[in-house]
This record gives C-alpha cells, sequence and structure tokens, in this order.
C-alpha cells in the first residue's frame, strides 16, 4: 500500500487517528508503555461506525504501519508501538499531522 493511498485516506477521514490517538492514549493513561495498532485499529472497527471517504474497506489493515508511526510522533513515544520493517519508517508524517491538527482546530470551533 503506498504513501500517496495513506495520505488520501488519512485527509478525506482525520477521525480515524482521532480514535487512533484516543485508544492509544487511554492505554498509556492506564500504565501501558507498550500496545498493539492491531488491537486499536480492531477495536475500532468494531465499536465505532465510522463514515470513511474512498478505500472500499473501512480502514485499510495496510495503513496500520503508517497509523502506528504517525501516532507515536505525534505522541512523542517512539516506542509505544512494536513496529517491523515497513515503507512508513522513511516518512516524517508531518504533512498528515498538520491535517489532524487542522481537523482538530476545526472541530474544536464549531
Amino acid at each position: 500500500m503506498s504513501l500517496s493511498n495513506f495520505r488520501k485516506f488519512h485527509k478525506n477521514n482525520p477521525q480515524v487517528f482521532d480514535m487512533v490517538l484516543k485508544y492509544a492514549y487511554k492505554q498509556k493513561d492506564r500504565g501501558r508503555k507498550h500496545y498493539s495498532i492491531e488491537i486499536i485499529m480492531n477495536v475500532i472497527r468494531y465499536h465505532v461506525d465510522l463514515d470513511t471517504v474512498g478505500d472500499p474497506f473501512k480502514i485499510n489493515n495496510n495503513y496500520k504501519a503508517y497509523y502506528s508511526r504517525m501516532a507515536m510522533k505525534y505522541m512523542l513515544d517512539d516506542k509505544f508501538f512494536e513496529t517491523r520493517n515497513s515503507l512508513a519508517d522513511n516518512w516524517d508524517f508531518d504533512y498528515e499531522i498538520d491535517i489532524y491538527n487542522r481537523w482538530l482546530n476545526t472541530k474544536e470551533n464549531t
């Protein structure tokens, strides 16, 4: 799965990253130093009816590598999710985090 596909999905669906952060911070608040992005993605899929735009799958499994690295950068905790080698390793996610922050500011101001 290419970065361009993830970037397009994220731009159209910043609420997914918001949920990733919500569940990651929930686990951190419970004292966990590490957690699984796969569990978080499955919890989001199971419990939340997200209206997503684009990809035919609600949340493509291939996006886990991107969401985990972006979340760790956002949370300033590069060890929270265990990762394997991925194309996502070479991306800084500044653009995607900016998209999320702008969406969050818009959401808070409405």
